[in-house]
């Protein structure tokens, strides 16, 4: 038990703000509660995955290897330059131009989150508020067009066209899940009430619909498909090795049953690997979920590390197929570990940050202090590309929010 409260604290510690309000709370309540909870009684329909090959297990190619095209992201920056002093509050009304990304240092007492513009502008947003903890209630976020911004704004959350005058107000708490690929609908949850179910916002017509028999001990919501079903990812009860994704798919505006799916993933993992529990990632056509792959801490007891880093499996809704996508080594000095773990000292890891049509957008986190970078990597290929370089690291960019994140 005391290395169960050990790991517990150090989900607590590691805890992004912004992303996880409440979360490291809920899910130590949970696994005490977890005794309390029925096993779901309802016969779930499994779909039938036919064999397909892994792709892509270790050892992977260092970056640059391969002869495909590179990848690149056209509306992202070559750099991100920090302004010298502090740049101008966003109008809290009116078009200011798309949005390209928001960068932010959430430490309590830092500056305000920044979002850059398309025409290279950059406006500080509003005060993001923090609990007693230093957790946000909130975070910002971009339309995969850049044009429907998020924020927290003077105790509301508001979602607001930066290319005109709409807007849409939501109670202080609310956070957003996920965009459609389309940008039409944002799937929104609600920090402050864990009962309370996840909305999906139509952000053309203003419509909010309440996604139905969402438990939010058993189910997360995690994406919105371009038809406006949410797709909702069971929650782990206990930390143990993850080898198979069970999901749900929701539609607000009709009484029809859930759709469900379940993957089996054992004959792509690794006696020593687990499903990780990083939010799963939305093709932008809507077929294909990303989710993340983990070390397992201890293999004995099966329980996964805390830990980015591994590689990424591509789970099709459709036809069921599943591909593995090997992350990069690092192009930078130092020795490249294959797939880190907590315990293991390295200079860098990649940080998947969001699924565009160019490909996976990473974050590569370094600590030899050249700074991190955006990068690229496409899941047909394995062809990467640097995409921005990010100032020498520190906090002013801790976090970084790219469109459709």
């Amino acid at each position: 038990m005391s290395g169960l409260r050990e790991m517990l604290g150090e989900v607590a510690e590691q805890a992004k703000v912004y992303d996880v309000t409440g979360r490291a709370v809920r899910v130590a309540r949970r696994r005490r509660q977890v005794v309390r909870f029925a096993p779901v009684a309802a016969a779930m329909a499994v779909v039938a995955f036919g064999a397909v090959a892994v792709v892509g297990l270790r050892p992977d190619p260092p970056v640059g290897s391969t002869a495909a095209p590179v990848p690149v992201v056209d509306w992202l920056p070559g750099r991100l330059d920090l302004p010298v002093s502090g740049p101008d509050p966003l109008p809290a009304a009116g078009a200011t131009g798309r949005g390209v990304l928001v960068y932010a240092d959430t430490r309590p007492g830092a500056a305000p989150p920044v979002l850059l513009t398309e025409n290279g502008r950059q406006y500080r947003l509003a005060e993001p508020v923090t609990s007693a903890q230093g957790f946000s209630h909130t975070r910002p976020t971009l339309s995969p067009d850049g044009r429907w911004l998020g924020e927290q704004r003077d105790g509301r959350y508001v979602v607001r066209d930066l290319t005109g005058d709409v807007r849409h107000e939501f109670a202080d708490g609310t956070s957003p899940v996920a965009w459609s690929p389309q940008s039409r609908w944002l799937l929104l949850t609600d920090n402050f009430d864990e009962d309370a179910p996840p909305v999906r916002l139509d952000v053309r017509s203003g419509q909010r619909l309440p996604v139905p028999g969402v438990d939010r001990e058993l189910w997360q919501a995690v994406a919105v498909l371009p038809s406006g079903e949410a797709v909702l990812s069971r929650i782990p009860s206990e930390p143990v090795r993850r080898t198979d994704v069970e999901i749900r798919l929701v539609d607000p505006a009709s009484d029809a049953a859930p759709t469900p799916i379940r993957v089996d993933l054992r004959p792509y993992l690794r006696l020593t690997e687990s499903v990780g529990t990083e939010m799963p990632r939305l093709s932008p056509d809507g077929r294909a979920l990303l989710f993340d792959v983990v070390h397992v801490l201890d293999p004995s007891r099966g329980m996964p590390g805390l830990d980015h880093g591994g590689d990424l499996f591509e789970v099709d809704l459709t036809g069921g197929e599943v591909r593995r996508v090997p992350l990069p080594y690092s192009d930078r000095p130092g020795p490249p570990l294959p797939s880190p773990s907590p315990m293991a000292a390295r200079n860098w890891w990649t940080e998947p940050l969001g699924y565009l049509p160019e490909g996976v957008l990473l974050r590569l986190r370094t600590a030899d202090g050249r700074g991190d970078a955006l990068q690229v990597i496409d899941p047909a290929t394995g062809a990467v590309g640097t995409v921005t370089e990010l100032p020498g690291r520190g906090p002013a960019v801790e976090f970084i929010w790219p469109r459709g994140s």
